[in-house]
């Protein structure tokens, strides 16, 4: 993929390395622009100085039963005068690829939905470069159960609107460049696990097929810090059941896949991953699970500018494949 920086306009990162290049490059799913805070207020300070790292959001999981405050910052990348924007927080239940018709808006605190951005002092202007926060937290609904979820944070400027109506997509093509092709729409699928234990089960994640043909699936694992093993990607809905195994090559860099499934068209439900490691999981360990799909041999131009080589696939050795979602999980003590 060929990237441009040409974003002129307020910036929520997909990763830190994202300078508002088009398309984004992976890790599209980590935002450290929207950051979990726990019970705390976010010190202007700290967002500032953290903005090169480190994520924040990691050292505030969200605990279930509490307050939770989380906050979007972003940056004015315009060059020659001041900008301002809006910013609104969706969530989602956790999952490898999430249909959009399952984002619910977040409440701030003072109610409402839209949020003005803001700078140091409180000034919805944000000069050149500066770098700006959501007025006031959002909150997360007390009344959710505990589980793994994904947030989506958009940016609405006079410059590029966006609607508070989510768009929905017609193909996992449309839904893939709307991702990429958006710097003011920031993604956080990450969450925090105990670390030391050989064996996790992680449950409930989404899968969706947004094609109305049936289409081929295929699961990666891989990570940093990782013990071998094996991750089995499983579900049991019986309109597509299926029980696949990846390997998990130590120290995780190099990704395990799964062989193939076919989901049917427009289909949508869950998948549970049961990781079982050689040795305990070190602490800042990070696991990573992505969903693919294979380009066909008829794929249009929008489908290949987006498509990566994988090579080790089971029955589809050195193929295309579009990334449709990942979540990483980072391993922390006492998570």
């Amino acid at each position: 993929m060929n990237a441009t920086a040409n974003w002129n306009d307020i910036l929520v990162r997909d990763n830190f390395p994202d300078v508002g290049q088009t398309p984004t490059a992976d890790p599209v799913w980590e935002s450290p622009d929207i950051i979990p805070f726990g019970s705390d207020i976010l010190d202007f300070g700290l967002l500032e100085s953290s903005y090169d790292g480190p994520d924040l959001g990691l050292s505030h999981p969200i605990v279930y039963g509490r307050l939770n405050r989380i906050y979007v910052r972003g940056r004015n990348l315009r060059t020659g005068c001041p900008a301002s924007g809006d910013v609104r927080l969706y969530y989602a239940p956790g999952g490898l690829l999430l249909d959009p018709r399952a984002w619910t808006p977040l409440t701030a605190e003072g109610g409402g939905t839209s949020v003005p951005l803001t700078v140091r002092g409180g000034a919805r202007e944000i000069p050149p470069g500066r770098i700006c926060v959501s007025r006031s937290a959002f909150l997360w609904p007390s009344s959710n159960p505990p589980g793994h979820y994904c947030t989506i944070a958009t940016v609405d400027t006079p410059a590029h609107p966006v609607s508070a109506t989510l768009p929905t997509f017609g193909s996992l093509v449309d839904y893939l460049n709307w991702v990429r092709y958006n710097p003011n729409v920031g993604w956080r699928n990450i969450d925090v696990i105990p670390c030391r234990q050989t064996r996790y089960v992680l449950s409930s994640l989404a899968v969706c097929n947004l094609n109305n043909t049936p289409t081929r699936f295929v699961f990666g694992i891989s990570g940093t810090d990782l013990p071998a093993g094996t991750a089995t990607f499983s579900n049991t809905d019986q309109q597509a059941p299926f029980s696949l195994t990846a390997q998990i090559y130590a120290p995780g860099t190099d990704e395990g896949y799964t062989r193939s499934v076919v989901l049917p068209a427009n289909y949508s439900g869950t998948v549970t991953v049961v990781v079982q490691l050689d040795q305990p999981l070190p602490c800042d360990a990070r696991m990573v699970l992505r969903a693919y799909t294979p380009v066909t041999a008829n794929a249009g131009e929008r489908e290949r500018r987006l498509a990566v080589p994988l090579t080790g696939v089971p029955g589809l050795q050195d193929a295309l494949f579009l990334e449709l979602g990942a979540y990483t999980f980072v391993a922390a003590p006492g998570a």
